[in-house]
């Protein structure tokens, strides 16, 4: 069954409709939510008040319209609700007890599925999620820099792989802001992550190494 008719069809209350839909839908619910609120516990709980609401306005969805970017506004807003609930003042946590290495290659701006060369090739299973998880640990220490507005924006860009128009559409702005958000983003991440852990940087062009 097409996604267009199962919406339909759990629009109409048909349960077995609306699991399908929740099953196709959760895990992306999920990843959004917990790389917002940088808490595994925490996103599986927004993701549950997701769908929930999912389903008492799933008839309100307009047909023909971008199904993907109406939920992930839906996941994104209640994602920041908590956050305002929860922990006004905090900032973000370690996501070490995450595993996702495709979030966590994004962050570090390798393709998600991108093959692996040389020395990253050869590493074991082992390895590689210890090197996912301190990916993950340097993102989430870095990312507390920035702004909640470029924060999300860059997690939904760069991260969930949204385009701008999709990010503007969920965050309710224009693409110039969404662009704006993320070159700061950028900016930040970037000089940070010099300063703070010079190990993982590429020399600047026209620089040698030490």
């Amino acid at each position: 069954m097409d996604e267009q008719e199962l919406i339909r069809r759990s629009a109409e209350g048909d349960l077995d409709a609306f699991e399908v839909l929740v099953e196709r839908k959760k895990e992306r619910v999920f990843w959004i939510a917990c790389h917002i609120v940088g808490d595994e516990e925490l996103a599986r709980d927004v993701a549950q008040e997701v769908f929930i609401r999912l389903f008492r306005v799933i008839r309100r969805f307009r047909e023909g319209g971008r199904f993907d970017a109406w939920l992930h506004r839906i996941a994104a807003n209640l994602s920041i609700d908590l956050l305002r609930r929860e922990r006004p003042y905090r900032e973000a946590t370690t996501l070490d007890a995450i595993h996702e290495p495709s979030a966590a290659d994004g962050a570090a701006g390798v393709p998600a599925g991108a093959p692996r060369r040389g020395r990253e090739a050869r590493e074991s299973p082992t390895d590689e999620a210890l090197r996912s998880r301190e990916v993950q640990r340097v993102f989430t220490v870095l990312s507390s820099l920035l702004t909640r507005k470029q924060r999300l924006a860059f997690v939904l860009r760069e991260i969930e792989g949204l385009s701008t128009s999709e990010v503007a559409e969920i965050m309710k702005t224009r693409e110039s802001t969404i662009r704006n958000h993320i070159l700061q983003a950028r900016r930040i991440l970037q000089e940070e992550m010099r300063r703070r852990y010079p190990e993982y940087c590429r020399p600047r062009p026209g620089t040698k190494d030490s």
